[in-house]
């Protein structure tokens, strides 16, 4: 028959594991694949933030080193199960474990010099060095999976990168021609373009004439118009018409007028991607080998100001959650005598 204690030791440590687990899932499926909306940093943060209560939990209640130490090397072992092996972040590991210890150790010398127990100053005392080392070790990350990854032929951005940059590209490509959705093949926006450019001479469908009747199309505008997604089916309808000729003499224009490749078939959104590569490629020029360092010491810049408010946040869930344990009786506070030394002449 198993203690309450042991118990409670064996919850914790599977807490501790769970959330370390779902912790490194996340950082993977941005650092990875590149997921920058703000869902996907969202979760991140969360478990990062149970991840660290637990962690605290842990290594303030539980006794035994050895205990501690196993759940350290498993919670850094499960790394390896979304990274692949490099010799840099084994390195960052076992400094990580090293760090874990080193902040258990200064949250048990708070704990047991102090006369009455303060949860938000040994929380404090072992957070602020492991967040610290956290966030070295997320810019080692950017180090070895740069976020924006560059091969010879062009610069690679993740989808929310890229859709930051598609705003002011898509402004530059709409001014060229008077439609413009992401999502459209290059020849789906040209064609459209052709045939609202001749709307006002070309015999127009019924459909299109109830559309915009009682209106002078002249005075009309068009991205206005283009808002009715009924009057984009029809216009998407009358393009399929357009003569191939004239459709290849445009999207070659368009070509040279962008200084781009085009095929035809290609989304507009990779066209922004090669607009946004070319850009970047002709700006950071000879500086483009020093993106992943330039990336790496970014994030740590980042995180080392974000984490001072997380930190904070981080010391009042916990305390949150220790009070409704101690509601609950599973933890409680027990006074207890301290020897202490003296000294005198």
């Amino acid at each position: 028959m198993f203690k309450p204690s042991t118990i409670k030791v064996f919850i914790l440590a599977v807490l501790v594991i769970v959330s370390a687990f779902l912790f490194w899932q996340n950082l993977a499926n941005v650092y990875l694949k590149g997921n920058l909306n703000t869902n996907s940093l969202f979760w991140l943060g969360i478990w990062l933030l149970f991840f660290l209560v637990f962690w605290l939990f842990f290594s303030l209640l539980v006794e035994s080193k050895a205990i501690c130490f196993v759940i350290y090397l498993a919670i850094l072992a499960i790394f390896f199960l979304f990274f692949s092996f490099h010799y840099y972040l084994l390195v960052g590991l076992v400094v990580l474990f090293l760090i874990f210890i080193v902040s258990r150790a200064l949250m048990q010398k708070e704990r047991n010099e102090r006369l009455k127990i303060s949860l938000r100053a040994v929380f404090k005392s072992g957070l602020k060095l492991i967040l610290l080392f956290l966030a070295l070790f997320l810019g080692l990350l950017a180090y070895l999976y740069p976020l924006i990854k560059i091969d010879e032929k062009n610069i690679n951005l993740p989808p929310q990168i890229l859709a930051w940059v598609a705003k002011p590209f898509g402004g530059t490509i709409s001014k060229t021609l008077p439609f413009f959705e992401a999502e459209m093949t290059i020849d789906e926006m040209l064609s459209t373009s052709l045939v609202m450019e001749k709307l006002d001479s070309n015999p127009l469908s019924p459909e299109l004439i109830k559309k915009i009747q009682n209106k002078n199309l002249k005075e009309t505008d068009l991205q206005e118009l283009l808002k009715d997604p009924e009057v984009v089916d029809i216009l998407r309808s009358q393009a399929k018409g357009v003569d191939p000729k004239v459709l290849a003499k445009q999207r070659n224009e368009l070509a040279k007028k962008l200084d781009i490749e085009l095929r035809g078939d290609e989304k507009i959104v990779e066209v922004i991607h090669k607009l946004a590569s070319k850009q970047l490629q002709s700006l950071l020029g000879p500086y483009i080998k020093y993106l992943p360092i330039i990336s790496a010491a970014l994030i740590f810049i980042v995180l080392t100001s974000i984490f001072f408010p997380f930190s904070w946040i981080v010391i009042l869930v916990a305390s949150f959650i220790f009070m409704i344990l101690k509601t609950f009786r599973l933890v409680r506070i027990e006074k207890v005598m301290k020897e202490g030394e003296d000294i005198k002449i």
